[in-house]
């Protein structure tokens, strides 16, 4: 019986059961993420696509673009802007709602601690005036 075979069981320092895009959990890497946005999932290996060209090398600079590639981008540029700025309006709505119920909380806490403070002052300044314990200040009512 002739040993001519050659056997491969799996990549050394692998751990079974883990792919090499995946962690252990089951989430992508952030190899795996690029390498299924990439669309490279189900070529044969590696160094064939590390040899394609890649999709931030493929855009051109400013002085290679045309006319009208630079009038595309810029009314692209202009056109996400404006949608950033429109929908901004409507966050700005539900950011005075929550701004709006902060403040009322805030004037009515406000108020009652006023409220506690003058009444504490006003008992403390009758008590003082008659001479005896009239008025709790803490409450402001008589002491039965």
């Amino acid at each position: 019986m002739d040993n001519n075979e050659l056997m491969h069981h799996g990549i050394l320092g692998m751990k079974w059961g883990v792919r090499r895009y995946q962690n252990k959990d089951g989430s992508l890497t952030p190899a795996g993420k690029r390498r299924l946005q990439t669309g490279q999932v189900g070529t044969t290996s590696d160094k064939q696509r590390s040899s394609e060209p890649s999709t931030a090398s493929q855009h051109k600079t400013v002085k290679e673009m045309s006319d009208s590639e630079l009038r595309e981008r810029i009314s692209r540029l202009e056109l996400e802007k404006r949608y950033k700025d429109l929908s901004k309006s409507s966050e700005q709505a539900k950011t005075s709602k929550g701004k709006s119920f902060v403040m009322d909380v805030l004037e009515k806490s406000g108020k009652n601690i006023a409220t506690q403070a003058v009444t504490y002052a006003m008992g403390s300044i009758v008590n003082k005036a008659v001479g005896s314990n009239v008025v709790n200040p803490k409450k402001g009512q008589k002491d039965k």
